[in-house]
């Protein structure tokens, strides 16, 4: 209890994350180590060397160290090594770091690297956690984590976690300030492990009162908790008229902005597939990266209600098509449930050279 209440502590002490660092994205763990041979300081090649296995997470930022290189791999899903782990069982960042860090010591202790054996606890462990997504929104538990069933309960677990000289910290700053220092290290914590991204018990209570973003759940949270801290009324409903008005504010300038944009499209104009989706071959997304062929379209019909275009495939670049869905990493709205849950089958749609389909206008651009 005493290290996992430190490791909070440190959560909520970083005020500011970055994840815009540039770098090299290896294919594969042979390649990550030849990287990380060249990128790590002998400092902490040496402090890897002496870390328990299960450790060695820590030594990498978010969870608890410094070192941001792994993570800048990692923080955009679908990169070479991300798909790389992902194929092999192993989809939830931290523990896509801990096998990283595990055949990096492995090399650096000059012991053989066996990527089945290494592979294997990491992977039984994310198949029980599959058998926890199949009850996220009644289970009380995820990852090893109590999942709080209301407001009052954030409080009471939240008080389980800081210490008294943390609380008179957080009641010494104003809400604002409070909530902006939180918001990206114990907002970040909580929107992760009390499963407001991926849908718990906790989501959907606030999903029953009309709040979806798991950044608005968050920051009502942490406003409620320093009113608690301070003895003020938490005014619940005031905060959730609050995130309700804001956001069907949003829709309405999002709207007027999709017709402003959607009057640039003209019938019989030509335009510029965008590849919102993955690309169908390698021989593909090297063209379209070196401007040496542009999957084109010609538009064909326009729904001024729904913003979407009619568009005749003129080119491919590809005798496979180009994809136009692609259901991986998506969320699908569960009525019975009242949330949204991950897509359990992968489904990917293509179009072809001269068929004509309907599309989000976004999916193109005008050609110059």
């Amino acid at each position: 209890m005493k290290s996992k209440l430190l490791f909070f502590v440190a959560i909520f002490l970083i005020c500011q994350l970055c994840y815009s660092q540039q770098t090299k994205i290896p294919k594969n763990l042979n390649q990550a180590l030849l990287f990380l041979q060249a990128d790590c300081s002998d400092s902490l090649k040496a402090l890897i060397k002496k870390t328990a296995d299960d450790k060695l997470v820590n030594l990498s930022w978010p969870w608890g160290g410094d070192y941001k290189t792994i993570s800048n791999w990692l923080n955009n899903k679908n990169e070479k090594i991300d798909r790389y782990l992902v194929k092999n069982g192993i989809k939830y960042i931290p523990n896509q770091e801990s096998v990283i860090l595990i055949a990096f010591k492995r090399e650096l202790l000059n012991e053989p690297i066996n990527e089945r054996q290494i592979f294997k606890p990491y992977q039984e462990l994310e198949l029980k956690w599959n058998k926890e997504d199949a009850i996220r929104s009644t289970t009380d538990t995820l990852r090893g984590i109590y999942i709080p069933r209301h407001i009052d309960e954030c409080f009471t677990q939240i008080d389980k976690f800081w210490n008294d000289s943390i609380k008179k910290q957080v009641k010494s700053w104003s809400e604002n300030e409070f909530t902006a220092k939180a918001h990206l290290g114990f907002g970040t914590w909580m929107r992760n492990n009390w499963g407001l991204w991926g849908g718990s018990r906790l989501s959907k209570y606030f999903n029953d009162m009309g709040i979806s973003n798991p950044e608005d759940m968050s920051g009502i949270i942490l406003a409620s908790y320093h009113r608690h801290l301070l003895g003020a009324p938490v005014n619940l409903n005031e905060q959730l008229s609050f995130y309700k008005d804001y956001w069907a504010k949003a829709r309405r300038e999002d709207t007027l902005r999709k017709i402003k944009e959607f009057r640039e499209y003209k019938f019989g104009d030509t335009v510029v597939y965008k590849y919102r989706y993955d690309y169908v071959s390698k021989k593909q997304e090297d063209e379209s990266d070196n401007d040496l062929c542009k999957a084109l379209g010609v538009i064909k019909g326009k729904n001024d209600t729904t913003f979407r275009l009619q568009v005749k495939i003129i080119e491919a670049c590809d005798t496979k098509g180009i994809i136009i869905y692609d259901s991986k990493d998506s969320y699908v709205y569960d009525k019975h449930l009242k949330q949204w849950t991950k897509s359990k089958k992968r489904r990917i749609i293509r179009a072809h050279t001269n068929e004509i389909k309907w599309f989000d206008y976004d999916f193109w651009e005008t050609k110059n």
